[in-house]
Order: C-alpha cells, then sequence, then structure tokens
C-alpha cells in the first residue's frame, strides 16, 4: 500500500510539468478571448460590462498577473469566485486549457505608480501601520519597513487579510491596481532603515557586552530553541528598550530615539540573517 501511495506521489509530480508544458501547444489568447475577455477585456483591463457586475466589478488581471501565483490563479479559473460573477471555467475549459490561459495572462505586465499607492496607503492602511510603516500604533500591526515579504507575499495578505489578526481581506475594498501600488509602495519602505547607522549605534551602545550581534545569547522565556534571528520586530523592540539588560546599560538605552532603535534592529538582522 505504501507503495502504491509513492507511486502515485511520484507520477503527480511528473504530471504537473507536463501539463504546464503541453499547454504551450494550445493558444491561450483565444481562449481568454472566448472565455474571459468580455467581463476582463482583450488586455485585461475590464470592460464597461465587467465594471457593471455586480455586487462586485470584474478584477484588473493586468495589474496583478505578476503577483497572483500560479496555483491561486488555477483555483480562480477553476472553481471561480463564491459571491461574485466569476463562475467556474472547469466546464468550458479543459486542465491544459486552463494552463494556457494562465500562461497568457502572465504575459500582461503593468507600471505601478507609486503616488497612488502612497495615497492609498495613507487612505487604508496607516490607521494600524502608521504614516511610515513602522507600525508604532500600539495595535500590533507588523511593522512594515522590516517586513521580510516579496512582492507577492504582500499582494496576497491585501487580497486574503491574515487570520488571527487585524488585517482583513481588502480584496473587495480596493481595486487590483490599488492593491499593486500600495504592494509596491510598500516594498518600497523596506529601504527605509539604515543598517549602517544602526552599526554604529551598536558599537557605542552594545559591543561592550555583546561583541556582535551574534554573540547574543537569550535568556528567559525566549531563550527555549530560540536566537535573535527568530525574534521578530517587535519583541527586539522591546527587548531593546526593557530586556534584563537595562539595568547595567539603561543611561546608554534610555537616550536612543524610535529611529535609533529601527536602526539597531536593521544592523541585528543583517549581521544574523
Amino acid at each position: 500500500m505504501q507503495h502504491r501511495f509513492i507511486l502515485g506521489a511520484v507520477l503527480g509530480l511528473l504530471i504537473m510539468p507536463a501539463l504546464a508544458s503541453a499547454s504551450d501547444d494550445i493558444d491561450g489568447k483565444a481562449l481568454y478571448a472566448k472565455n474571459c475577455a468580455s467581463c476582463h477585456g482583450a488586455n485585461g483591463e475590464p470592460t464597461d460590462m465587467g465594471k457593471s457586475l455586480k455586487p462586485f466589478p470584474a478584477r484588473n488581471h493586468r495589474a496583478i498577473a505578476k503577483y497572483v501565483g500560479r496555483d491561486e490563479l488555477r483555483r480562480i479559473i477553476t472553481y471561480g469566485v463564491e459571491g461574485t460573477a466569476m463562475t467556474p471555467k472547469k466546464y468550458a475549459l479543459d486542465a491544459l486549457e486552463i494552463e494556457a490561459v494562465i500562461d497568457y495572462i502572465q504575459t500582461f505586465d503593468y507600471t505601478p505608480s507609486l503616488a497612488n499607492g502612497k495615497a492609498r496607503f495613507k487612505a487604508v492602511c496607516i490607521s494600524c501601520h502608521g504614516t511610515d510603516g513602522r507600525a508604532q500604533t500600539g495595535v500590533g500591526a507588523k511593522n512594515l519597513v522590516y517586513s521580510k515579504l516579496d512582492l507577492e507575499g504582500i499582494v496576497h495578505t491585501m487580497r486574503y487579510g491574515r487570520a488571527g489578526t487585524l488585517m482583513t481581506s481588502k480584496r473587495h475594498q480596493l481595486s487590483n491596481p490599488d492593491i499593486a501600488d500600495i504592494a509596491n509602495y510598500v516594498y518600497s519602505l523596506r529601504y527605509l532603515a539604515n543598517p549602517a547607522s544602526g552599526k554604529t549605534l551598536y558599537a557605542k551602545n552594545c559591543a561592550s557586552c555583546h561583541a556582535t550581534p551574534r554573540a547574543i545569547k537569550l535568556i528567559g522565556n525566549a531563550a527555549e530553541k530560540r536566537t535573535v534571528a527568530d525574534l521578530d520586530d517587535r519583541l527586539l523592540d522591546l527587548r531593546i528598550r526593557h530586556g534584563r539588560h537595562v539595568d547595567r546599560a539603561g543611561e546608554k538605552v534610555a537616550h536612543l530615539t524610535d529611529d535609533n532603535i529601527q536602526d539597531l534592529i536593521a544592523y541585528i538582522r543583517h549581521e544574523v540573517k
């Protein structure tokens, strides 16, 4: 029985690449024109009819073609989106044809607008993430300056939210171009941190006890099977400001600004990643 399972798994892995390669011989553009263009437009931008759909208009494929993974596109095309006019296409397209349509969608290109991304970020995101993305708002949101998400991950989080947090889905609140623009703006924020400044601050305030960030040893509850690299930015911030070392380094830590702390974190992240 176990051998059959392993054989089935191996065959499954072999079949999926075969599907993708076989789709090269099918005209995805023609299939898209026949099955999708009436709502989403021939070039991925919704038609007037698509924009008028209720309860939600057709989505702009061009804006997020490069940011939505193939698996998600396959799921949406195959099974549709419940509660919208996007019906399942598994009855009109076979597996190879769906792969060909995905191939065509992924040829779409989009130039994001950081100006619009910034404006929409201010309108929708700053109550939790703050005007500068550093999330110093007291609600536990992620500090976007130090996010490790790539553009696809940021877009997915905006579209579907994060379970168990205040981050709710924005896919019906924001258009796909807005989501793409905000994602690119958020991605640009991570370069505002200054690890070089953090290195100077570390040498002045920390190195007398911790020769390097790699030499920092965690104690207490956080120490079990964890290193500094495992701590998120909030915990690192708390340990720098309020950790047990403060009794010895209190005067040095007390004068550090919020930006100083973030630069220290950037340097520590750089050294222990």
